[in-house]
């Protein structure tokens, strides 16, 4: 069993705790990008804000930083994605919407297409 003692009081500041947050994300991100490839970690900007994200087998996963990290960035091997990768189509959630209809018209008109020359 867990011991019966309280744990013990953080001496840290709430700031202090979301800096060390953020540096973990941006740790994590780049632990991930090294070992899965490029196209698994990244980062962008969002509202002023950077988002670092990171494409795992349960799905994407992101963290807004604080800006005054960038040079983190800089130093990482976390370089900012080509604009389609890991960030939002433009139109946000819409446009996602409008790209992934989009897609499946294109891709029944090829299957129909397909149909059509076997008949």
């Amino acid at each position: 069993m867990g011991s019966t003692d309280p744990p013990p009081e953080s001496s840290k500041e709430i700031d202090e705790v979301y800096h060390d947050r953020n540096l973990l994300a941006i740790a994590f991100a780049r632990a991930i990008r090294i070992t899965w490839g490029s196209n698994t970690a990244g980062w962008y900007w969002h509202d002023g804000w950077p988002v670092v994200w990171v494409d795992t087998p349960a799905g994407q996963k992101s963290w807004h930083v604080t800006p005054d990290l960038e040079d983190i960035f800089d130093r990482s091997s976390l370089s900012p994605p080509e604009p389609w990768i890991g960030q939002p189509a433009p139109g946000g959630l819409e446009g996602r919407a409008s790209l992934r209809e989009a897609r499946r018209r294109k891709h029944r008109s090829a299957s129909e297409e397909r149909s059509e020359a076997r008949d």
